[in-house]
């Protein structure tokens, strides 16, 4: 009986071991930093090749669209800092609020001897939508009565 439970104790352990083990290598596969413009070019060697995700502004006069191919250079900087970093989105529509200045989240490799994202994930913000409009507050009204 002994015998028998220490099988069984021992093949639990080597499956809970494997199973911690793919978790943990899953999870440093998949993991990506994130880093503004500025933060990555302070930091582009320890991320050259791998995956990053970076959130910026898109440059003004840095879009280039090619609609035959299918590919959209532009370049993402920080609100404060000059510093910029070029993107690659390749064999993908170009978003259609898409334009310079825009908020922007790219998600791609790395490649820090060219200062180029080469992006897999591309998403535009439109903060506009959200802004309140200066010197207007919103306030929640209740409907006055025999008004639905």
């Amino acid at each position: 009986m002994n015998r028998r439970r220490f099988k069984i104790i021992c093949a639990s352990a080597i499956i809970a071991g494997a199973l911690v083990f793919l978790v943990v290598a899953g999870v440093k596969n998949t993991g990506m930093r994130h880093f503004t413009p500025d933060a990555l070019v302070a930091h582009a060697q320890e991320v050259d090749n791998k995956g990053i995700q970076v959130d910026g502004l898109i440059s003004e006069g840095t879009t280039e669209w090619d609609p035959t191919t299918f590919q959209l250079t532009f370049a993402v900087r920080d609100r404060e800092s000059k510093a910029e970093v070029n993107v690659l989105y390749a064999n993908r529509i170009k978003p259609d609020n898409f334009k310079d200045g825009g908020n922007v989240f790219v998600q791609g490799n790395y490649n820090a001897s060219e200062n180029l994202i080469v992006a897999t994930k591309l998403q535009t913000k439109c903060a506009s939508k959200y802004e309140a409009v200066e010197g207007v507050t919103a306030q929640a009204s209740k409907p006055s009565e025999g008004e639905y």
